[in-house]
């Protein structure tokens, strides 16, 4: 989606502080439309879902091939984090180092200067985490299923996560996918505006 249009819808909502989700299936666009806003926008901020993931240290080797499941994150920790965001409008909040591929603690700063707040990632609206009612607006960035999994693999070559596009289409298949597909059946989707 083109950045310029989601600020439209933005601008056009009536609160002075607005917590906003931004969900969708891997590879949707997620993280490049909610940094395209903040590069734009001075007073919007994002927090991304992936500062919540457990760090590899604590995550057995099945949970790190399947690293990016719901159970590899921290959503207690989101809850905790989103609704003292909304009591208090401030905080401090995880960012994820790909270099280290681990989460890097206090690495975001949400101010009273800041009026829009992107929260951005895979599960925000999936029912068993119980984070919808937190915010003010949710969208789904509405890809089809196949070309973000395509965008995945690819993303995983450019990232160094794997070494060869065939790894990559394999780690999807086995990962990426499976997740996906859960989002859908959870109906993450219907829960939000589309965005596509």
């Amino acid at each position: 989606m083109d950045p310029t249009e989601f600020i439209q819808r933005l601008s056009s909502f009536s609160e002075e502080w607005t917590l906003v989700a931004l969900a969708g299936l891997p590879g949707s666009g997620k993280s490049t439309l909610a940094r395209a806003v903040a590069d734009l926008i001075p007073h919007a901020v994002v927090i991304p879902m992936d500062g919540y993931h457990l760090p590899r240290a604590v995550l057995s080797a099945g949970d790190l091939a399947r690293r990016g499941a719901p159970h590899t994150f921290d959503a207690a920790a989101l809850h905790r984090d989103l609704t003292q965001l909304r009591r208090d409008r401030c905080g401090m909040f995880p960012d994820f180092d790909h270099a280290t591929q681990d989460p890097q603690t206090g690495a975001i700063e949400v101010t009273s200067e800041h009026r829009w707040i992107l929260v951005e990632g895979l599960y925000l609206l999936l029912k068993s985490w119980q984070l919808e009612p937190l915010f003010d607006h949710a969208f789904f960035l509405d890809t089809p299923l196949d070309l973000a999994m395509e965008r995945t693999a690819q993303r995983h070559v450019s990232c160094g996560l794997c070494d060869s596009l065939e790894k990559a289409h394999t780690r999807v298949e086995t990962n990426d996918r499976p997740n996906a597909e859960l989002i859908l059946r959870d109906g993450c989707r219907d829960r939000a505006e589309r965005l596509e």
